[in-house]
């Protein structure tokens, strides 16, 4: 197969199948025609070599407290499984492109500082520094196909994943704002979200390090005030930082500290939002 220029008969193999995102990337691209193939936990390096495209979403949540045992797993769970996935490239010589996910939290946490793909700032905290591990493992696969680096935002729907948590306080009646509220959540919609693979899949332009976030970032407090409106929440209730992390430790950065991130390969490229602004 020259590129990727038809649907019929591409197989995309997808690791983290069975997650939020990959479920619902399976059901997206099946209804776009392609035959999926989840690549599930120690599968074969023939079998990933035998697939089109591979989307690499494989990693423990970090959405619970980091214990060093547990860092271990974070790491594990994404670089063992990207280094599985560049062997099996490497070998057969078939696969046209890689799409191997990462996390804006490679960034820097500066809630002044704006990152885009061309012009970033990143950390040197756990979080980053495992993104960093990540993207580097995927990269490996740049001699023999495309590889393009999804950093995701923080996904949004209201069939699961984090906002379904974040509303829940709101229907009991309290809008409660994490630490301060300044922080900037860098999200995206479920749906934009699906559509963004598929447009990198159509576009063989895009590699390396691709934002998937909406060109609207958003602090804690705003979007708080967006679920507390839609919700008719009677109180408001800010939860002070250290609260965060008493219950999560380390891993409370995820809530406490934001990074502003912008799309900016997306929308060069010519991908168009359906929600380019938080609203429910």
């Amino acid at each position: 197969m020259e590129g990727i220029k038809t649907i019929t008969g591409v197989i995309v193999g997808i690791t983290g199948s069975s997650g939020f995102i990959g479920s619902n990337l399976i059901r997206h691209l099946k209804n776009e025609g392609y035959t999926t193939m989840p690549l599930k936990r120690g599968f074969s390096i023939e079998l990933a070599g035998k697939c089109d495209i591979i989307i690499n979403l494989a990693g423990a949540s970090i959405n619970r407290r980091w214990s060093s045992n547990y860092k271990v797993i974070l790491s594990r769970s994404r670089i063992e499984t990207t280094r599985r996935v560049v062997e099996a490239i490497n070998l057969s010589k078939k696969v046209k492109l890689l799409i191997s996910a990462s996390a804006v939290g490679i960034y820097q946490s500066n809630n002044n500082r704006t990152n885009r793909e061309s012009d970033a700032v990143y950390g040197d905290d756990f979080l980053a520094n495992l993104c960093k591990d990540w993207e580097k493992e995927a990269l490996y696969a740049r001699d023999y196909t495309r590889v393009a680096i999804a950093r995701l935002g923080l996904v949004m729907s209201e069939s699961g994943g984090a906002l379904v948590k974040m509303i829940l306080p709101a229907k009991f009646g309290i809008a409660a704002t994490a630490g301060e509220g300044g922080q900037i959540i860098s999200w995206i919609m479920l749906e934009d979200l699906l559509r963004a693979f598929s447009h990198i899949i159509d576009n063989e332009t895009l590699s390396g390090p691709v934002n998937m976030t909406s060109p609207n970032p958003i602090s804690n407090r705003d979007l708080t005030a967006v679920i507390a409106k839609r919700e008719r929440a009677l109180f408001s209730l800010r939860v002070p930082e250290f609260v965060f992390r008493l219950i999560m430790g380390e891993a409370s950065v995820v809530i406490t500290k934001g990074q502003k991130v912008i799309p900016e390969k997306l929308e060069k490229s010519g991908f168009i939002f359906n929600s380019p602004t938080f609203s429910i």
